[in-house]
């Protein structure tokens, strides 16, 4: 074992990979309804197999933001879609749960130097 640090071109393409597996994945379940109906975990493992053989495991940063025009998304559009399903699967864990009030919808990484 060995202690990393990842750069933060490193992080940034982490999370950009983890925000599109997110989407990829609620597509996924929505269009293979049927198909993942009664297996463990929705079928998750079943999305995880294909999952592992996208490409886009490994593209460069740069790469992934312009994989992410392609598809019409910003980083931080994809990076906030990200935190919101996050802050979805653990409401009580949110800053704003506690007040009653609903996350602002403001960019989350808006001060980050992201290309676009």
């Amino acid at each position: 074992m060995a202690i990393n640090f990842p750069s933060k071109s490193q992080k940034k393409t982490s999370l950009l990979v983890d925000a599109l597996r997110i989407m990829a994945w609620e597509e996924y379940k929505a269009v293979n309804k049927d198909e993942l109906a009664g297996l463990e975990y929705g079928g998750y493992q079943v999305f995880a197999e294909e999952w592992k053989l996208e490409e886009i495991h490994n593209f460069t940063y740069l790469e992934l933001v312009d994989f992410c025009k392609g598809i019409e998304y910003t980083p931080i559009e994809l990076l906030n879609y990200r935190s919101e399903y996050y802050a979805k699967k653990k409401p009580n864990s949110s800053k704003y749960a506690s007040n009653g009030k609903s996350e602002p919808k403001s960019d989350a990484y808006a001060n980050e130097e992201m290309v676009f």
